[in-house]
């Protein structure tokens, strides 16, 4: 079979999925396979992370196979480049673990070519949290189920603020305001410290300001791009006063740096994910700092276009031999009290109702819950699962705006080579 012919491999696939969700339904009924303390079932189950990670999720796995005496469980991890290389490059020969970690932007890539076993009816789903599962569906199926959620907000430094008699903003506020603001406390900090870094950079900010918008990023079928050239301009204009100004660091300075800004103690404000704040906290507390959140700017005051989002998903592979085995797996790990106590935030705050109840909320996961709570009231609905080619257009998007960074482009010609690359890769996806 050829991987080079995409309607055969496809269709082949297809095929494969439909014996999958089969087998999967056998498996599941009364007449399956059942595994013995001497003869167990084996599954596979991989997952991307440091050792901290690794250390407590075979300590949950440890105390499943414990309770489940008939499922041996063979774990296996790697760093998040060697992770994605090692399963993309398994994809053709579908040799794929039964349970496998997933990251948002790479669910369509694996569940639109048949590789996911769609969970539903599979992993029992009543006490996840709302809103959570949102975004574990495609094409109307679920396909994946939530470790843990977060969504954007501001993280800055409430003592530095303080310190300068400077305001924190509120809710409303504008992305010409947060400028101003990332000025101001750049000039009030001094040298080699400022208020904030180059947000246009991100595309996921600019999802975000499209949404706040009315707008996407990704059209609904997600086989375009759903914005204009002149918004993509606007964006990747949007900074350079700033950067030139020195408000926001150069990019040969952003470059230098070995730790996130506020990590770091080099920059008062970061627009990121909001659990970014429990890998920040150890390190601003031992230089006597504080951390805080609040809200993003908005291009509408009243529409902040928030929205939860996995940090990392659990899938099955659609040709797992023991699909039953592999969900048990996966409802124990986020709705067994004693799992979800061993595994607490390392993933995110936990996804379902028993997972939060049982673990040990520390300082950092606090405030995240507690802005989590101040914004509940803008969440909208999630965007479109993104397309299977959303890496190499993201990886593009921030390769060509480095071009507009360094002086060698200007927006509007940045802008057309994005269009024209961005269409290629969605071509060759068809």
């Amino acid at each position: 079979m050829s991987i080079h012919n995409p309607l055969r491999r496809r269709s082949l696939l297809a095929g494969a999925t439909a014996a999958a969700a089969l087998g999967a339904a056998a498996a599941c009924g009364d007449d399956g396979p059942a595994g013995t303390a001497d003869d167990p079932i084996e599954i596979g189950f991989e997952w991307w992370g440091d050792d901290a990670r690794a250390e407590v999720t075979k300590q949950a796995v440890d105390l499943f196979m414990e309770k489940n005496e008939g499922i041996k469980v063979r774990t296996n991890f790697a760093d998040y480049p060697a992770y994605w290389e090692g399963l993309t490059g398994r994809m053709a020969s579908r040799d794929l673990p039964d349970v496998f970690q997933m990251d948002y932007p790479r669910l369509r890539q694996f569940g639109a070519t048949g590789m996911l076993l769609p969970l539903d009816g599979v992993v029992a789903t009543d006490d996840f949290r709302d809103g959570v599962l949102d975004t574990a569906k495609l094409d109307g199926k679920l396909v994946a189920v939530p470790v843990g959620s977060n969504m954007f907000g501001l993280i800055y430094r409430p003592d530095w603020f303080e310190e300068h008699g400077i305001a924190v903003p509120e809710a409303g506020y504008s992305w010409g305001e947060y400028g101003a603001l990332i000025a101001q406390i750049t000039t009030a900090l001094g040298e080699d410290r400022w208020g904030g870094s180059d947000w246009a950079g991100s595309y996921l900010l600019m999802e975000l300001w499209l949404r706040q918008q009315g707008g996407a990023f990704y059209a609904d079928d997600a086989a375009s791009l759903a914005f204009t050239k002149d918004q993509l301009v606007e964006w990747w204009s949007s900074t350079l006063d700033l950067v030139a100004s020195g408000a926001m660091p150069s990019p040969e300075v952003a470059a230098e740096a070995t730790a996130p800004g506020v990590a770091g103690g080099v920059m008062a404000t970061e627009l990121r994910w909001d659990t970014a704040m429990s890998g920040y906290w150890a390190a601003v507390a031992e230089g006597g700092g504080s951390l805080a959140l609040a809200p993003p700017p908005s291009a509408d005051p009243a529409n902040l276009a928030l929205h939860l989002r996995p940090s990392v998903q659990f899938v099955i592979a659609a040709n797992s031999e023991a699909p039953k085995e592999s969900a048990k797996l996966i409802e124990f790990l986020l709705t067994d009290p004693e799992a979800a106590a061993i595994l607490g935030t390392n993933r995110g705050i936990p996804s379902t109702k028993t997972g939060l109840a049982s673990v040990e909320i520390d300082e950092a996961s606090q405030v995240v819950l507690d802005y989590e709570a101040t914004v509940e009231q803008y969440l909208i609905e999630a965007p479109v699962v993104p397309p299977a080619a959303a890496g190499a257009i993201e990886a593009k998007f921030t390769e060509i705006y480095g071009q507009v960074q360094y002086g060698e482009m200007t927006p509007a010609d940045a802008a057309d080579l994005f269009f024209t690359e961005a269409d290629t890769l969605f071509q060759s996806e068809q």
